[in-house]
């Protein structure tokens, strides 16, 4: 607060006024410093609320992304050149707008319509931190679209892990091939929703996309996250997962990639990994250590989709039993777990789609018991092509929740 001083006050009136006046003034000056020096206190006024401007999401966080990887990953994913000059190939811009269309595509008729659904058919339960999806290659995108909110996405495939490229030592005419590889790769995922095993594992020996990290990275980064940080990781003899380089006995671990990545809208950390390891019951007992890191689990969301139809048999086994134990929910086709092994007294199932015998290389596979349970089930549409029956309206979906006691609907 300002101080007034009373006594210029006094000055400048007396100076002014006449002798008559000089008193009056002296006695009122007198009465308004007593008031002023001796006023009951009151209560301040109240202010107008303060207006704060909110920081945006990516100001909020505190959370170090890794520029370096974030952008290499933006260049791959054809979102932004932020590369030093030099280094990027020349026809960037049209490989960017090809990325373009294949995502704002298969958006309109496939993500979208995804997204819709699973709001409206799946549970969203709070203490559910893990989406589990073996069999996956590096389709995080289809775990991210139906599970957006997760925690850990564990992924588990045969295909290569690779790296992502190092474009400083790259010609023109290699980054151009290279982005020309990823387009290539992209091809099936767009086209049929999945990856064909055996032949993204022969393109990724043959090219210089030497695994599924580069798209992984570019789903990540599609999707609306960034980067925070990428490590190698293996499972040791233990079940433990460690950064590769903390493990010191390296010749009996499952290798792997872990990917960290920040979605601004939510303001935390979601992790994706991915491990490349064989998941039959001949695989997992001679692999131990990844045996017991699946035994090790979480409850879990449980993802299943062109899964080949491996579970259908005996020598899928273990892997099966633990998608039924470490799963609160399981989404799946037909190609995940055959409908016979679930127990209907246990698990409340859903069936969407409608269900067609497989053909050619899966016409061997015939399950009678899910085509009555289909006949006996309401008709609930899938509103989207997804699977091997990915050219005709005959996708199927399989939603089964654990621990209600009831019938197919």
């Amino acid at each position: 607060m300002v101080k007034f001083d009373y006594r210029c006050l006094l000055q400048l009136i007396t100076f002014k006024m006449s002798n008559k006046l000089k008193i009056i003034a002296f006695a009122l000056t007198g009465i308004i410093v007593f008031s002023c020096t001796h006023a009951p206190k009151v209560k301040e006024a109240i202010k107008e609320p303060v207006k704060i401007q909110l920081k945006t999401a990516e100001e909020k966080s505190s959370i170090p992304i890794d520029t370096i990887k974030d952008n290499l990953v933006a260049f791959i994913a054809g979102m932004a050149n932020n590369l030093p000059k030099g280094e990027a190939a020349s026809n960037w811009s049209k490989y960017a707008r090809e990325i373009d269309r294949l995502f704002e595509r298969a958006d309109t008729f496939r993500f979208k319509k995804m997204q819709r659904w699973a709001k409206g058919e799946l549970i969203n339960d709070q203490s559910i931190k893990t989406v589990f999806y073996p069999f996956s290659g590096p389709d995080i995108l289809n775990a991210d679209i139906f599970y957006p909110d997760a925690d850990q996405y564990i992924l588990i495939g045969m295909e290569p892990i690779g790296s992502l490229p190092d474009i400083s030592k790259m010609s023109p005419a290699s980054v151009k091939s290279y982005l020309g590889m990823i387009n290539n790769s992209l091809k099936d995922v767009f086209k049929r929703s999945y990856f064909i095993t055996a032949k993204m594992s022969s393109d990724l020996r043959k090219t210089q996309v030497n695994g599924i990290t580069p798209l992984l990275t570019l789903f990540i980064k599609r999707t609306g996250h960034q980067i925070v940080s990428i490590h190698l990781v293996g499972i040791d003899s233990s079940g433990n997962c460690q950064n590769i380089d903390s493990i010191k006995n390296r010749s009996n671990i499952t290798t792997g990639v872990r990917v960290d990545f920040l979605s601004p809208s939510k303001n935390k950390i979601q992790s994706v990994l991915y491990f490349r390891t064989d998941l039959s019951d001949k695989g997992l007992e001679a692999n131990q250590g990844f045996k017991t890191y699946l035994s090790q689990l979480p409850q879990s969301y449980s993802y299943l989709k062109a899964a080949s139809y491996l579970m259908h048999s005996d020598n899928f086994k273990m892997i099966r039993n633990v998608i039924f134990d470490k799963s609160l929910t399981i989404l799946q086709d037909d190609s995940g777990i055959a409908y016979k092994y679930f127990d209907k007294s246990k698990w409340n199932i859903s069936l969407y789609g409608v269900y067609v015998k497989p053909k050619d290389e899966f016409k061997y596979i015939n399950e009678p018991d899910l085509k009555k349970a289909y006949s006996l089930a309401k008709y609930r549409p899938v509103p989207y092509s997804l699977g091997y029956n990915w050219r005709t309206d005959h996708s199927n979906l399989l939603y089964a929740i654990k621990g209600k006691p009831v019938t197919a609907k």
